[in-house]
């Protein structure tokens, strides 16, 4: 007899397993966006029911609503040598109310803080020289804009005070108590010209100086450092806590050398104690006065705190100056200061910051640890003999630019002299130290270099920026002029000497 096979049930199997092979993968995925969809709801809804996250981000937002209407970028312009009216710096800048006496309100001033380097352009150069700039210009959130002057600046906290003709303007509130690391902050300003921006960040550290960062030696440097983003445009606006009061002044970032780096990280803001310090002073009396103690110092190490039976590193070793006020009040050397006026002395940068914050006529309590023992000892401090902050008229500001030395494409100029060489272990030669070249001109060109040292013109010696001008300002549109300059050759640690020849445009 034949067997018959029946494989209707085997085909069903089969035909079911293709199915699902088929089918199967998309009922997965299916469900699987059902699962997330159901999971990304949940989560959405914990986050609805959680204020926390939208409280913080209202306060934030309310940070901004309170410092915008006191916030400023600043705009400084120049004539180009066909009189075409170009964009020279930006930076950024805030209102500040100047109150001279607290029992009559109606006598106080508005004024605009910035930066000093940026508006260094518009302000009188060395020598007398003309501004490189000719219009300042400083524009509010809404939308209004007034042309400025310049009260005064401080170049070595790279402070200025501003002035514009408006009425009813909203001051920033000073914060009362000094910013401390870790505390949240939001840096305000004019990055890369994007108005009225804001970043956070933290407080990193205080107290830091950046003269390993190329800073000038003649600076005051006890800055506040944070992560806040801070970028080219935003010096001179301010640093806020989460109460949007000012802390700080936005004014450098670490860019290790290279002039058009951006932000990595670590930014720079001068305290805005010292702030109101530099801008009292400008406005009641066109200038900065400094304490001079006059005491050569050094920051105390490890092996000499142990060997000086000192608890820290904390501390100044120092030397009194001859005829100092240091050494007329007892100051002697290897004592090692270690307070001015209760404020501990945590090195040489904080010593030349509390110092100068003391008027000349001051009298202050320095304490010291000499040979194994604290003492105090009572200074009157001198007239700082250094650079002074600077006030300007309206008439020396408006001076339009224009010289032959803009023409050559020499953008910034001054005389060099022995403390500058100083300041950069360079050899002194007299002459004009460029600070500034054009990239579009004559002096560029000619392969002239910022830092070049300019010590003849057509085989005449040039000592200072007036030299120079003099010998410049006597020839014709058309006339050459030959410049002898140096340039500091640091791997062999002497100048180098160069002759480029000029054309006068």
């Amino acid at each position: 007899m034949t067997r018959v096979r029946w494989y209707g049930p085997t085909l069903l199997l089969f035909a079911t397993v293709v199915l699902a092979m088929l089918v199967g993968p998309s009922i997965v995925r299916k469900i699987a966006r059902a699962n997330e969809a159901q999971k990304v709801a949940q989560v959405r809804q914990g986050l609805i029911d959680n204020p926390t996250l939208a409280t913080m981000s209202d306060a934030f937002k309310d940070v901004a609503t309170v410092v915008r209407p006191s916030l400023t970028s600043v705009t400084v312009y120049y004539r180009d040598s066909l009189n075409r009216e170009m964009n020279r710096s930006n930076g950024s800048g805030w209102v500040y109310r100047h109150t001279p006496d607290a029992m009559h309100p109606d006598l106080t001033r508005d004024f605009i803080i910035t930066n000093h380097h940026v508006v260094a352009d518009f302000l009188p150069g060395p020598g007398g020289q003309p501004p490189l700039a000719n219009r300042l210009v400083v524009r509010f959130a809404d939308g209004g804009d007034y042309y400025a002057q310049v009260v005064g600046t401080d170049p070595q906290t790279d402070i200025a005070v501003l002035e514009i003709d408006r009425v009813g303007l909203l001051p920033a509130v000073i914060a009362p108590t000094p910013a401390q690391q870790g505390e949240i902050v939001f840096a305000f300003g004019s990055p890369f010209q994007f108005d009225f921006s804001m970043s956070q960040g933290v407080v990193s550290a205080t107290g830091r100086s950046v003269g390993g960062l190329g800073a000038r030696a003649d600076r005051y440097e006890d800055y506040i450092q944070t992560d806040a983003a801070i970028n080219p445009g935003n010096s001179g606006g301010p640093l806020t806590n989460v109460l949007g009061e000012v802390v700080g002044m936005n004014t450098a970032i670490a860019t290790e050398g290279n002039p058009e780096a951006t932000f990595s990280g670590l930014g720079f803001a001068i305290p805005v104690d010292l702030v109101v310090d530099v801008v009292e002073q400008l406005i009641e009396h066109g200038e900065v006065r400094r304490g001079y103690l006059g005491v050569f110092i050094q920051d105390v190490d490890s092996r000499t705190a142990h060997e000086l039976g000192l608890e820290s590193t904390n501390g100044v070793l120092c030397s009194p100056a001859p005829g100092s006020p240091a050494e007329q009040a007892g100051i002697e050397l290897g004592d090692v200061i270690t307070h001015i006026e209760g404020t501990a002395i945590t090195g040489s940068e904080k010593l030349r910051i509390e110092v100068a914050r003391h008027v000349p006529g001051s009298e202050i309590d320095v304490r010291l640890w000499r040979r194994g023992v604290a003492a105090d000892i009572r200074v009157t401090l001198a007239e700082h003999p250094g650079p002074a902050a600077r006030g300007f008229t309206p008439e020396q500001l408006s001076s339009t630019p224009g010289t032959s030395f803009s023409k050559l494409g020499l953008d910034r100029i001054e005389d060099y002299t022995p403390g500058e060489a100083a300041s950069r272990n360079w050899a002194y030669t007299p002459g004009v130290l460029i600070r500034m070249v054009r990239r579009v001109g004559p002096a560029n060109e000619a392969g002239i270099e910022r830092m070049m040292v300019i010590t003849h013109a057509d085989g005449h010696p040039v000592n200072d920026v007036r030299d120079l001008a003099a010998h410049i300002d006597a020839l014709d549109t058309g006339d050459p002029v030959e410049l002898t300059l140096k340039q500091w050759d640091a791997r062999n640690d002497r100048f180098v000497p160069t002759t480029v020849e000029l054309t006068l445009p």
